[in-house]
């Protein structure tokens, strides 16, 4: 059996200081190869909706319409369904166990990517669609991403698919070009935080950016602007007390960044159960704050404006 470690990391804002955060570990035993024509248009936008720091676009699945969340943390195509068949996958979520089935799908269809035959997971995440207010029909992950540059522009609330840094930027040169690892599917940058260094994952579905807990002692005191209690709630729907804070200092290659909201809990359970070996990840704060563009193929963070 493959093992595909399957994280759905994005966070949405709940009443009374709750927050959402969707964590997946699906073992995957399928072997399909999906059939993939991409022919990227660098002179189209595509426009989003913004719904808790999410983005939502529209994609087809079998020539039907539907919502769709971006998102980097992803690892696959996910369907918002309730999970029934007799495939389901072995999963957990951010507090426990749940249910997800593996399926494949005929075709699919956002803007210039169309996939055949491709694998993906059926999860119930309707409890979004309460959040959001709005249908959504699944997320856009990673097997989908990894093939293009994928441009975000919060300003403009734009996406831009292309297979060349160039064509997407134009006639402008970046301010800075961060490179990232892999883990799994997960882009990885280097951060400071005033004089800390630490390893953080880009998850373009994430209302806030995430810290280990251990942070909140290893972190400068001066930096934090703001401090409370929040609650988180998984997929699982299982709700967990958290440590909301506001802090500055923030810095990607010397480039400082606007003062950011964080969201601090336990991550031990990447290491030992996933062997992610990340200290959180960045989400809505951080891309909102100017144009960037995510390569996979070269494993590059571009940052156009801020």
């Amino acid at each position: 059996m493959n093992r595909l470690f399957f994280y759905i990391l994005f966070i949405s804002q709940i009443a009374h200081a709750q927050e959402y955060v969707a964590f997946l570990d699906v073992n995957s035993s399928s072997n399909i190869v999906s059939e993939t024509s991409t022919h990227p248009n660098t002179n189209s936008l595509i426009p989003f909706t913004i719904v808790e720091g999410m983005m939502l676009v529209e994609a087809y699945i079998d020539n039907k319409k539907g919502n769709f969340i971006i998102d980097t943390g992803a690892p696959s195509l996910v369907l918002n369904k309730y999970p029934s068949s007799s495939t389901l996958s072995t999963s957990r979520g951010i507090g426990g166990g749940l249910q997800a089935d593996e399926v494949v799908v005929k075709e699919f269809s956002w803007s210039s990517i169309h996939k055949r035959n491709l694998n993906a997971f059926k999860v119930d995440i309707s409890h979004l669609e309460l959040v959001s207010g709005k249908p959504i029909a699944g997320i856009i992950g990673y097997d989908i991403l990894k093939e293009v540059e994928l441009a975000v522009n919060y300003q403009t609330k734009t996406v831009q698919l292309s297979p060349v840094t160039k064509a997407i930027a134009g006639t402008t040169s970046p301010i800075a070009v961060i490179p990232f690892t892999m883990q799994g599917h997960l882009p990885v940058i280097k951060v400071k935080i005033g004089k800390k260094k630490i390893k953080l994952a880009l998850d373009t579905a994430s209302e806030s950016n995430i810290l280990d807990s251990k942070y909140l002692k290893k972190i400068n005191a001066d930096l934090f602007l703001h401090l409370t209690k929040g609650e988180m709630q998984g997929v699982d729907q299982q709700i967990k007390e958290v440590t909301v804070a506001t802090i500055s200092g923030t810095r990607i290659n010397e480039i400082a960044l606007a003062d950011m909201k964080y969201l601090f809990t336990n991550l031990n359970h990447l290491k030992s159960e996933s062997n992610l070996y990340i200290d959180g990840l960045l989400g809505f704060p951080f891309f909102k704050q100017g144009k960037m563009s995510i390569n996979y193929k070269e494993k590059k963070l571009y940052i156009w404006s801020l």
